[in-house]
């Protein structure tokens, strides 16, 4: 729970951070979406993907894949801020389009995380927690600088990225609400939000990684800290 709450704090603080004074050099902050699509990437092969396909054989897949293409679908309106790219605009409809899209995305990520706040029925959730925080601190970031660019003022910036946080713990209050009213059903219910985010996360963190960069290569840099990140996640 600890781990829930300090990442929202910390994603919620650093977005503040950038609507109100936003740093020239932004290296930092593609180098550490890296390091934590590493960090993801490997707890869901190693730790998530085994428990996930244990309690749900037959349907784990079909899960999978829904997230998988839930989160293509959701990409064609958040235009890529799940994985660092903030393209500005002036229109308000495509920049609140694509908030809303966003919104989406944090609120299906933030559903299976009920089994932190309430009771776990996973053993990895701590690692997941982690992924998931490490991947949005990054987003949260990505989010301030798209609205810093857009002309919104920062009165509205902060209400905007508060809602993005805000997202998560709704999405696992609708869980938790969901598991109440199902009873001994709850646990089942639980691993199928699990797959429909691992999907979701497998698409990010897997673009995150291997999208083009410069003429298709990666930098000593950025593979230094992908290696970082894929370590962290064999330890976790």
């Amino acid at each position: 729970m600890y781990y829930y709450l300090i990442g929202l704090v910390v994603s919620l603080l650093a977005g503040l951070w950038f609507i109100y004074k936003t740093p020239e050099n932004k290296t930092a902050i593609y180098l550490f979406l890296s390091a934590g699509g590493a960090f993801l990437m490997t707890i869901i092969f190693t730790h998530i993907l085994p428990e996930l396909f244990e309690r749900l054989p037959s349907q784990a897949g079909y899960f999978l894949l829904a997230g998988f293409l839930t989160q293509i679908l959701l990409e064609n309106y958040s235009r890529g801020i799940e994985h660092g790219h903030a393209h500005s605009t002036k229109s308000s409809r495509v920049l609140y389009v694509s908030y809303f899209a966003l919104c989406i995305h944090a609120t299906i990520e933030g559903m299976p995380m009920a089994s932190v706040l309430f009771q776990s029925t996973t053993q990895f959730h701590e690692q997941l927690t982690i992924g998931i925080m490490l991947h949005k601190i990054p987003v949260a970031i990505t989010l301030a600088m798209l609205l810093s660019k857009s002309g919104i003022s920062k009165h509205t910036s902060v209400l905007l990225i508060s809602g993005f946080i805000l997202c998560t713990i709704l999405g696992s209050m609708i869980q938790y609400a969901i598991g109440e009213s199902t009873g001994e059903g709850a646990a089942d219910l639980m691993f199928m939000s699990l797959g429909l985010t691992i999907g979701i996360l497998l698409h990010v963190s897997t673009t995150i990684l291997f999208e083009s960069s410069d003429q298709h290569r990666l930098s000593p840099t950025r593979i230094a800290v992908i290696a970082i990140g894929i370590t962290a996640g064999l330890m976790a």
